[in-house]
């Protein structure tokens, strides 16, 4: 069966979670690129192939959000996955027309195949716009739960 081919738009944040929970070490699919637009400097970069699974012993490149258009084209794209949390919908509406016209599917993962799953109580940290500060706040927290395991 031919493996679908999958780009990941995101942000550096959601899209390297969908990536670990829905392709990393599957079989069915091969995850050309990351796209970014948010983060400076992030794309001509790669998703260190120490995070991307056996099936990515180089990794995964992440570029520009401009080369979208082209790169569904150059790796025969047939699936862009949507991983943003924080934009309009005009945005979101705007870049599904763009990857259509293109010839790929656009598809918005669910909260049923993307959450993890977890037996102990979660603390999640969240927020409305990227740079918020939630990774400042979530070294906090894990320091005050080290500490409270400490007493």
């Amino acid at each position: 069966m031919k493996k679908i081919k999958v780009l990941i738009m995101g942000a550096a944040g959601r899209d390297f979670h969908n990536f670990n929970v829905l392709y990393r070490d599957n079989p069915l699919y091969e995850v050309a690129a990351f796209t970014a637009t948010q983060i400076p400097y992030i794309d001509k970069r790669i998703y260190p192939k120490e995070l991307s699974g056996k099936l990515y012993p180089k990794g995964i490149p992440i570029y520009s959000e401009e080369k979208l258009t082209d790169l569904i084209r150059q790796h025969k794209i047939d699936e862009v996955i949507f991983s943003y949390s924080d934009v309009t919908f005009e945005y979101i509406m705007k870049k599904a027309a763009e990857v259509n016209a293109a010839g790929a599917s656009f598809r918005m993962p669910g909260y049923d195949e993307t959450a993890v799953k977890s037996v102990k109580p979660v603390i999640a940290v969240v927020a409305s716009r990227t740079g918020t500060g939630k990774s400042q706040t979530s070294r906090k927290v894990v320091e005050i739960l080290k500490s409270m395991e400490r007493k």
